[in-house]
């Protein structure tokens, strides 16, 4: 089963989105700030984060830097859900390692589509996830199927 984190302070969209992607199969964990959710991604390390800029006690470009910064989570795929943001501030995440970045209000079944591109990526990524790509010995990327 898939897992994800939605760091959302906003309670219905929040209980939206987990509803939605529970329906679709995967194990939801909401956090309502910056802080905790750092905390509770690094603790679960979930296969997707969905993220919030505007959050309260830590925003969520610190939310970003941290979790890329981390020896844990750093691989784990981000992807934003913001009502704000130009588009320069876009590029800058996308930059900074988000997977995606979609403007609110959005259409939670083009979150629950772009949230699985986003984790079919991350399979083929080598070394992440755990996912089907691996390093080998040799120093040359292969698919583990």
């Amino acid at each position: 089963m898939r897992s994800l984190v939605i760091i959302e302070d906003e309670p219905d969209i929040a209980a939206l989105l987990a509803c939605c992607f529970e329906a679709e199969g995967f194990r939801v964990t909401t956090v309502e700030n910056g802080r905790a959710g750092v905390r509770t991604v690094v603790e679960r390390h979930p296969q997707l984060v969905l993220l919030d800029l505007l959050l309260p006690e830590t925003n969520g470009w610190e939310v970003v830097r941290s979790l890329k910064n981390s020896l844990t989570a750093h691989d784990i795929p981000i992807i934003v859900l913001s009502g704000v943001g130009s588009v320069e501030e876009r590029i800058k995440l996308l930059e900074a390692g988000i997977d995606d970045f979609i403007v609110k209000p959005f259409s939670v079944k083009e979150v629950i589509a772009r949230a699985r591109a986003v984790l079919r990526r991350a399979e083929w990524r080598p070394g992440t996830l755990g996912g089907r790509g691996a390093s080998d010995d040799d120093g040359y990327d292969s698919y583990r199927g």
